[in-house]
């Protein structure tokens, strides 16, 4: 009824409205760009680097600190896009598998990587980011950012494994919802059988791990990558604990997520994990046995770097359990 009695003050206030808009969409615009050339960064020999200088990335350039925050989300997405690509380039020759298998045309999909040889191979390893914003291919987003792709990516795991002749799974445990900027009216859909990161990797071990040939399987899974382990122990517990022969976890806080669990999970756990935890002591040195495995250090005092200072006795664990396979 208002619009009725002020007319021309209802469109002068729409009129503001929309400049607003207008602006905020520019200066939105300005910030979140699509390349990271557009940024003025590219990646020189794993590091991200200014295009004119070769200086490391910037986070102050704005006066806003949330107009750093913008800028700096806007170039976490390139990055996670730069890394689905490494991961699908020849180094790490991973496919992308688009979930769920029986999607309908008009439903939302997520991925997930796996090598070629996934679903023949006798070896398989499994890869676990934590949660937030880290995509597949992540450990730490700030870590690629800030240092590089060999502290802060999945990539030398993934080409370590190779190497040691296992197939691959990288899971993709944060995408949860549609992603594509075409979700409608920009409310979330979710990915069905993706809605958590313990659902996606069921998914993936309900339609892929169960039916794939490989006989002897290892998991690396960082922060809340462990209570997605624990989840899986939990639902596909005799499966599990046939074929899964070690687990490495980077600073898990299994503590924390083994509460809903009951005790013949933590049994199967017990027998085959290592937690790399954050702590000032020497990588590896063995700190406790706790009721889900031992407990080692990961040489480093700070969370995000624990799967890359952990690195090397991770695969020397992975290859010693190994070994005792073929000697059983």
């Amino acid at each position: 009824s208002n619009a009725k009695e002020h007319p021309k003050r209802s469109k002068s206030v729409d009129a503001a409205r929309l400049r607003r808009r207008q602006q905020k969409d520019i200066q939105k615009n300005h910030l979140e760009l699509n390349s990271l050339e557009e940024y003025g960064y590219h990646f020189e020999n794993g590091k991200l680097v200014s295009i004119i200088d070769g200086k490391p990335f910037e986070f102050h350039v704005h006066s806003n600190n949330d107009d750093n925050r913008v800028r700096y989300n806007g170039i976490g997405r390139l990055v996670t896009n730069y890394i689905y690509d490494l991961l699908e380039e020849k180094e790490c020759g991973l496919q992308r598998i688009k979930i769920p298998l029986d999607a309908k045309k008009s439903e939302p999909t997520g991925f997930f990587f796996a090598s070629e040889d996934f679903d023949t191979a006798e070896y398989l390893m499994i890869i676990i980011h934590g949660s937030g914003v880290v995509r597949a291919g992540q450990w730490s987003r700030s870590l690629i950012i800030n240092e590089d792709l060999a502290a802060g990516s999945q990539l030398d795991y993934i080409k370590q494994a190779r190497i040691n002749h296992y197939a691959v799974i990288v899971t993709n445990t944060n995408l949860n919802t549609d992603e594509s900027s075409e979700s409608i009216l920009n409310i979330p859909q979710r990915i069905r059988g993706s809605g958590s990161a313990e659902e996606h990797a069921c998914y993936i071990w309900e339609k892929f791990v169960r039916r794939c040939r490989a006989r002897h399987i290892c998991i690396m899974a960082h922060s809340y990558g462990g209570a997605v382990v624990l989840e899986l122990a939990s639902k596909y517990m005799s499966d599990f604990d046939k074929r899964v022969f070690a687990i490495a976890l980077t600073d898990s806080p299994m503590r924390t997520y083994t509460k809903h669990f009951n005790k013949n999970v933590s049994a199967i756990l017990k027998k085959k994990t290592i937690n790399w935890i954050a702590d000032h002591h020497t990588v590896n040195t063995i700190l406790t046995v706790g009721d889900y495995g031992i407990i080692r250090s990961a040489g480093h005092l700070l969370h995000e770097w624990t799967s890359y200072t952990a690195f090397q006795c991770i695969f020397k664990f992975f290859e010693d359990e190994r070994k005792k396979l073929s000697t059983t």
